[in-house]
C-alpha cells in the first residue's frame, strides 16, 4: 500500500510538471522586491519540484481571488492578516521573510511616525495602511515605490512608511543619491508562501525547498542583491539605530 501511495504522488507531481502553474504575485510585493527578483526567487523555490511557474500581477483583491477559485496555483506571498477570507488558499508553514515597517526620509530628523505630519504609504501595502488606520494617521498613497521616492524629493512629504523589504532598484529611477531609513521597534510580521488546496500533496516538497534555501543563503542573497543596487547608481541608504527625536512622536 506504501508503495502504491509513493507511485500516486510521483506520478501526480510529474503530471504537474507538465501543465502550466500560476503563481499571483501581488501589487505590493511586486513594487517592494520587483518583479525580477519575485520570479528569480519562486523559480528557484521549485526547481527541485521540476515546476517551471508562470507569474502573474494582477490587482491586490482580484489576484487573490483567482487563487482561491483555482485559476491559479499559488499565490506569491502574504501576511496572515488578508488571508481569512480565502479559505482554499493554505501557507507553506515556513516563512519565506519577516517584514517590518519602516520610515524613509531625506534627512534624519524626519525618519519618525509623526502624528503632525502627513506620510506617504505605497498603495497596496496592507501593512502601512493597517499602521495609518491603527494610529489614525494623515497618509496618503502613491502608485510605487518610484512615485513615493520622488515625492519626497520633491518635498511633498517628509516621510515614507514602508516595509524594510522593497525594490531599493527603484530609488535609482527617483533621482536620489542618499536616503535615511528608521525602522520601527516590533517583532515584525511573516510573509508566508500560500498555495490552493488543490496541491497539497506538494506542501512538504515546497516547505523543504524553502527550509533549504533559507538554510544555505540563497534567499537572502536575493535581498542582499536589492541592496546592492542602489548602489550601482551612487546612492546610498543610512540606517538610523535610534529614532531621532521623541518630540510629539508616536511609539507603537
Amino acid at each position: 500500500m506504501k508503495l502504491l501511495i509513493t507511485l500516486a504522488a510521483i506520478f501526480f507531481t510529474l503530471q504537474l510538471a507538465a501543465k502550466e502553474y500560476n503563481i499571483n504575485v501581488s501589487e505590493s510585493m511586486s513594487f517592494h522586491l520587483g518583479k525580477k527578483q519575485v520570479e528569480q526567487i519562486f523559480t528557484a523555490i521549485y526547481q527541485p519540484l521540476n515546476i517551471s511557474p508562470k507569474f502573474h500581477y494582477l490587482p491586490s483583491q482580484r489576484g487573490l481571488k483567482w487563487v482561491n477559485q483555482g485559476q491559479f496555483d499559488a499565490e506569491a506571498g502574504r501576511v496572515e492578516s488578508a488571508m481569512h477570507r480565502f479559505d482554499a488558499l493554505i501557507p507553506v508553514p515556513t516563512p519565506l521573510a519577516t517584514v517590518r515597517l519602516a520610515v524613509f526620509c531625506l534627512a534624519p530628523q524626519f525618519c519618525q511616525v509623526d502624528r503632525n505630519e502627513g506620510m506617504i504609504i505605497i498603495e497596496g501595502s496592507l501593512l502601512s495602511v493597517q499602521f495609518c488606520e491603527r494610529f489614525a494617521l494623515n497618509c496618503h498613497a502613491v502608485q510605487n515605490t518610484i512615485s513615493a521616492f520622488q515625492a519626497l524629493a520633491k518635498s511633498h512629504s517628509h516621510q515614507l512608511l514602508a516595509t524594510d523589504h522593497f525594490s531599493i532598484g527603484s530609488l535609482c529611477d527617483s533621482g536620489l543619491q542618499k536616503v535615511y531609513m528608521y525602522t520601527l521597534p516590533g517583532q515584525g510580521v511573516k510573509v508566508h508562501h500560500y498555495i490552493h488546496k488543490k496541491h497539497l500533496p506538494l506542501l512538504t516538497k515546497i516547505d523543504l525547498s524553502i527550509k533549504e534555501k533559507l538554510a544555505n543563503g540563497e534567499l537572502n542573497a536575493f535581498i542582499d542583491r536589492l541592496n546592492s543596487e542602489f548602489a550601482s547608481c551612487n546612492g546610498e541608504i543610512i540606517q538610523l539605530t535610534t529614532s531621532p527625536s521623541t518630540k510629539d512622536l508616536l511609539y507603537p
